[in-house]
């Protein structure tokens, strides 16, 4: 007969409680290690997207953009830009426009595909998609139900909001008055005339605001100047008018608005949309010359007929 030990017992019990303790820590630290790793995997991934999405627009730039050595935007001419249209068309004949805001990371070609605002919205210059985990650049892109010479009287221009500071991501930072008023010229080059565009607000609103994200249509010039207004007086910051700023509009006097938009960062519910007004024009024949004798400037009243007529004659 086996001799019983109460106390051998206990020792076993305590021993298999310790060895199935054991064995989940170990499965813990395994999962654990495992997800840790997939997480760093993640991060590499999302991080090598973040560069090649921008390689793509830097190797694009180097082909197709020269950009003036003049970083003062105040210094810059019309005529000091160019735009290789034939390289870019190349690639994508979407192309519409370059965009670009000296001193800054916003210098990109604008694609537009017409009734069409989703597709550039997962793709890129080069139609490439970035995938379901990456950080998907996509594409600058004009309002898929604006026309694609700029001829409407608002013409939305969408960019991602990059968490690397590139693509639309400026448009975050304007909130603070100090940035917003050192970047207040931007330039859009486009194959029928170079347009330099003065900024006079940033709204922030939500993505349903149908006044600001839907194209809107006006029936007469003080529609279009109310419109202006209501931008003015909703914007989250303010113009600064000393005398090397672009003056403030007077909305009676805009002819064409165009609102460059982006995602707010944080749940992507709401957006940051500047809106800017034509200060010069210089029309150019769809190479990079300027129509006519020489290099003149025209004012905004005149801007949208001679963009259409010059676009119309490269098409």
């Amino acid at each position: 007969m086996a001799n019983y030990s109460p106390s051998a017992t206990k020792e076993k019990g305590r021993a298999r409680r310790r060895k199935k303790k054991s064995l989940v820590w170990r499965i813990v630290f395994w999962v654990a290690l495992v997800v840790f790793v997939a997480s760093l995997a993640m991060l590499g991934y999302i991080a090598y997207s973040y560069c090649h999405g921008q390689q793509v627009y830097d190797e694009i730039e180097t082909t197709a953009f020269e950009a003036p050595a003049e970083e003062d935007a105040a210094m810059l001419t019309l005529a000091d830009f160019h735009v290789d249209w034939d390289a870019l068309r190349a690639i994508n004949p979407d192309v519409v426009a370059w965009v670009y805001i000296a001193g800054t990371e916003v210098s990109y070609p604008v694609v537009h595909k017409e009734g069409d605002s989703e597709y550039y919205l997962h793709h890129n210059f080069n139609n490439g998609s970035a995938g379901q985990f990456a950080a998907e650049y996509g594409a600058i892109m004009l309002d898929g139900h604006n026309k694609a010479d700029f001829s409407n009287d608002v013409n939305l221009i969408y960019g991602h909001n990059m968490r690397n500071g590139t693509m639309f991501h400026l448009f975050n930072e304007f909130r603070d008055p100090a940035e917003f008023n050192s970047h207040r010229i931007v330039y859009l080059l486009t194959p029928g005339g170079n347009y330099r565009l003065g900024s006079f607000a940033l709204d922030h609103v939500p993505a349903t605001d149908a006044d600001r994200i839907i194209i809107p249509t006006f029936n007469t010039d003080q529609e279009l100047a109310a419109y202006v207004q209501a931008r003015i007086d909703e914007s989250v910051v303010t113009p600064s008018q000393i005398d090397s700023d672009p003056p403030l509009p007077d909305p009676n006097n805009v002819h064409k608005v165009f609102a460059f938009s982006t995602c707010d960062g944080a749940n992507n519910t709401n957006r940051y949309i500047l809106f800017c007004s034509v200060l010069d024009f210089l029309p150019l024949d769809g190479n990079g010359n300027p129509v006519g004798t020489g290099a003149e400037v025209v004012s905004q009243e005149e801007a949208g007929m001679v963009n259409t007529d010059a676009q119309e004659r490269v098409e």
